[in-house]
């Protein structure tokens, strides 16, 4: 009984350190009235370092994975001395992102929030 709680109180750690993401709280944010004034730098210094970059001739886009859904598997297994039998089951991956695209300049010129 004491290795289960003692397990569930190590899931429950292990949970909450696995967040990720920008701290900043960009569901706060006017992302349309930082257009054209908003710089790439400037993203640097509040979200961090993006998860993806991408440049074309137009500029670049940045995206950062703000929230994903917790990967919780969960499994049953049956079995003797030397011989066993189990099935898991795991949900999809989840969670949203902010993409940024900044124009040639640097400065910001379209935004997008969205799940994936």
């Amino acid at each position: 009984m004491k290795l289960a709680w003692a397990s569930l109180i190590v899931l429950v750690f292990l949970m909450g350190s696995c967040a990720s993401g920008p701290k900043t709280d960009i569901k706060k944010i006017d992302w349309g009235g930082r257009i054209g004034t908003y710089t790439y730098e400037d993203a640097l210094a509040e979200l961090g370092e993006p998860d993806v970059i991408s440049e074309s001739s137009e500029g670049m886009i940045a995206e950062w994975v703000v929230r994903r859904s917790p990967a919780v598997s969960f499994g049953l297994g049956f079995g003797g001395p030397g011989v066993g039998v189990g099935t898991s089951v795991s949900p999809p991956p989840g969670g949203e992102y902010l993409q940024l695209r900044f124009d040639k300049n640097g400065k910001l010129a379209e935004w997008t929030r969205g799940r994936y």
